[in-house]
């Protein structure tokens, strides 16, 4: 009963992001408590979720799709235009054999970095692995402003506990979604 009330005060907020497309295609952003609780519906399992902590100059998001089984979006930098970041939160990451591990994003979780080429363009996938869920990241940036490109990329993307979600959707719905 308690997740059908949460879904419920989910879906009545829906409409009010369908007024503002331009809002309702963007991917959300820490502090958007409704709009993280329908990402977080899409992956159950997920220890956490995916969201815009803050985005560089330059920078925005689209293409925001919300779907059973996850959620993806697109950050989209003017210094690399036609080449999109694609975000996508899923269950799990698959295989990573072969990918590097580099520094860890989440508590509890691993990240890794694979790389399809470096030159003549740094592309590849970075991933957040945690408990229940893994977010991707497909990435093709020109040599040079690449470095800049991926630390703002690293610091474009946080993730709220879903604990703490939680917390905050039945403080805001008065539900308590279990």
């Amino acid at each position: 009963m308690r997740w059908v009330r949460l879904v419920l005060g989910v879906l009545a907020g829906i409409p009010l992001l369908a007024g503002c497309s331009a809002v309702a295609a963007t991917a959300p952003r820490c502090g958007d408590t409704e709009r993280l609780g329908l990402v977080a519906q899409t992956v159950p399992s997920a220890g956490y979720v995916p969201c815009v902590a803050g985005l560089a100059a330059g920078w925005r998001s689209s293409g925001f799709t919300a779907q059973n089984g996850s959620t993806r979006f697109d950050l989209v930098s003017d210094r690399a235009p036609g080449y999109p970041v694609t975000v996508a939160l899923r269950p799990s990451c698959g295989s990573t054999a072969g990918a590097t591990p580099i520094p860890p994003r989440t508590p509890g979780g691993r990240t890794y970095l694979t790389l399809a080429s470096i030159d003549p363009r740094y592309a590849g996938t970075m991933y957040d692995q945690f408990p229940g869920g893994c977010v991707s990241y497909r990435f093709d940036f020109a040599r040079g402003p690449h470095i800049a490109l991926m630390a703002q990329l690293a610091a474009a993307v946080g993730f709220v506990p879903r604990a703490q979600l939680r917390l905050r959707l039945r403080a805001l719905l008065g539900v308590d979604p279990g």
